[in-house]
């Protein structure tokens, strides 16, 4: 007898139903770089399927085709209700007996247990609306069927080339210098979760360049996918996304050395890591040295006078030191002023007058004197540079990891002198660790409850008379530190306890791409609160659920003897469209 249960309910979803399944996980890789409203529509997209996959609509109509029109539409709407129910008991029973799973989702209903200690429900409710996606894609993608080798790789290839397409943009700005800062060259979203994107790519390129049977042709093309988001690493001046490439590399590279067991290669792997690790420390000592050592100067052979005989002043104290000259030689302020006001409709008429600081250093950096001859030389663009508050010529110029090195240098020297962090991205940052280590020492167990954050920090900012300006005063820019402040040290224990969990709890999670995802992602929640934004939450929920629960177990081509005594171990867990 045929009922709706066994009409309406099909526990293969199909050809057609893993297409469309696949065909949401792709929108996601590709709207994660690109679009916060193209994820919001994805997930819902992905959530709708996760109701309805399974629906035999046709079994459906064939059911009810001699009824009435009236009858037949109010009982389709009925079996479908029914068949959308059952799929919700039977996908939800999936999710609750993975325990990795559950540990996953647990980092979500910490935040709804943390409403116990909130009394601005308006900001928690807001805050639990941000972090969905902690909830969806574990409950998801635990209860979906893993996919195979080709789809997997398609998400991944996609989510590649997205990543690429948003750096061809920012190319293009950097390329017209149309840009104030280098954060403008990410076009769509925060540079920082670009920067992540990047790196994310780059080791799934390496892994695919080492893992895969490409062609030579293919494999040149992800050599040159690999150094062109080098090269955006460095443009972007994105400091979390350098550290953790080289921190990545040292770990791998340790890795290989204690695998080997071919002594020569062995060698040749120390040897490589050695120098690595002089350059990465080196470097970054000789900028740091050079930025603080100019020539010498001898004040008495120095011209006395411009070309139109207004005496220089020499000030070597006040004025500091910056990419390795005296901001303070060869200064002529009157006559640099007047001939500033005269190519520029943003007048500078005082020493300490908005603009002048950022003249008289962009004019240090272009080596020319602080007179109307080096005002002269200042092309057009430098002028709009200047107008638009660049106090440096290389910060537009020349960005990368040297010009980063040079903009912390300038604000340690602002910060030690003042301890003035307003607009220094680092030293805001010390301000913020602060704040946060006395809020968590004023409620160190259960912390100030979901909603509570923001009002705990604005309060710390009023009471300490912080000199941070209102547009800079932000919680944490930590991940652990925002998680003990909302939820006390308990709540940093068990957050990272469900971060390292499915490493833990399944040896097939220990795995190149997901080990690598989850290190990028825990190094940057040190100078990042990554789940705060819609975009990092996102981005962090996604390839935690998706390279746990929708990786095939024959993912890797070359599989290693390790991997096949999992297979043996683990029968059940089979590339179901392999048959």
């Amino acid at each position: 007898m045929l009922t709706a249960d066994n009409l309406i309910m099909k526990v293969d979803y199909g050809k057609t139903g893993t297409y469309f399944y696949l065909v949401g996980l792709i929108l996601i890789g590709i709207f994660l770089p690109t679009s916060k409203f193209g994820l919001s529509v994805s997930q819902f997209y992905l959530l709708a399927l996760w109701l309805l996959l399974g629906l035999d609509m046709r079994a459906v109509n064939k059911m009810f085709m001699e009824k009435p029109l009236v009858n037949r539409i109010l009982s389709r709407i009925a079996v479908s209700f029914k068949g959308i129910w059952f799929n919700i008991k039977t996908r939800f029973n999936d999710f609750m007996h993975n325990k990795v799973a559950v540990v996953m989702v647990s980092i979500y209903v910490m935040h709804f247990v943390g409403l116990i200690f909130t009394s601005d429900f308006q900001y928690a409710f807001k805050d639990i609306r941000i972090k969905l996606p902690l909830l969806v894609f574990p409950i998801i993608l635990s209860s979906m069927k893993p996919l195979n080798r080709k789809q997997f790789d398609a998400v991944l290839w996609f989510f590649i080339c997205s990543v690429f397409f948003v750096t061809i943009l920012g190319t293009i700005k950097f390329l017209r210098r149309d840009f104030v800062d280098v954060r403008e060259l990410s076009v769509f979203v925060s540079h920082i979760r670009v920067s992540l994107c990047i790196v994310f790519s780059i080791f799934i390129l390496g892994y695919y360049l080492v893992r895969r049977n490409y062609s030579p042709i293919m494999k040149a093309v992800v050599v040159v996918l690999i150094m062109w988001f080098l090269w955006q690493i460095l443009i972007l001046e994105s400091f979390i996304g350098i550290l953790i490439i080289a921190a990545l590399c040292v770990v791998l590279t340790l890795y290989f050395i204690f695998r080997t067991k071919n002594r020569i290669a062995r060698i040749c792997s120390i040897i490589v890591a050695v120098a690595f690790m002089a350059i990465l420390f080196c470097y970054p000592y000789k900028v740091i040295r050079d930025y603080n050592t100019p020539e010498k100067v001898v004040v008495e052979q120095l011209d006395t006078h411009t070309k139109l005989g207004n005496p220089y002043v020499f000030d070597t104290i006040r004025y500091g030191i910056e990419d390795g000259r005296y901001v303070g030689l060869y200064l002529s302020k009157q006559e640099m002023m007047d001939a500033w006001n005269a190519r520029s409709d943003k007048k500078i008429n005082r020493e300490f007058d908005d603009g002048y600081a950022s003249l008289v250093r962009y004019l240090t950096s272009k080596d020319l004197r602080k007179d109307a001859e080096g005002v002269s030389q200042l092309t057009d663009d430098d002028i709009r540079n200047i107008e638009n508050g660049i106090s440096n010529y290389n910060y537009i110029e020349n960005p990368g990891i040297k010009t980063r090195i040079m903009k912390i240098m300038v604000a340690y020297g602002n910060y030690k002198k003042s301890k003035d962090a307003n607009g220094s991205s680092v030293f805001q940052r010390v301000e913020y660790i602060k704040a946060s280590l006395n809020i968590i020492k004023e409620n160190p167990l259960v912390g100030v409850g979901t909603g509570d954050i923001a009002d705990a920090f604005a309060n710390y900012y009023e009471e300490t008379d912080s000199k941070l300006l209102p547009e800079y005063r932000f919680r944490s820019h930590n991940q652990y530190l925002a998680i003990a402040v909302a939820f006390g040290v308990v709540g940093l224990l068990w957050y990272l306890f469900a971060l390292l969990y499915p490493a833990v709890a399944d040896k097939r999670n220990r795995n190149y791409l997901y080990l690598i995802f989850m290190f990028i992602m825990m190094l940057s929640m040190f100078t990042e609160d990554t789940l705060e934004t819609q975009i990092g939450v996102t981005l962090f929920a996604f390839f935690n659920s998706f390279l746990v629960f929708a990786m095939p177990l024959d993912v890797d081509e070359k599989s290693s003897e390790s991997e096949q005594q999992i297979r043996e171990e683990i029968p059940d867990r089979r590339d179901p469209y392999s048959e």
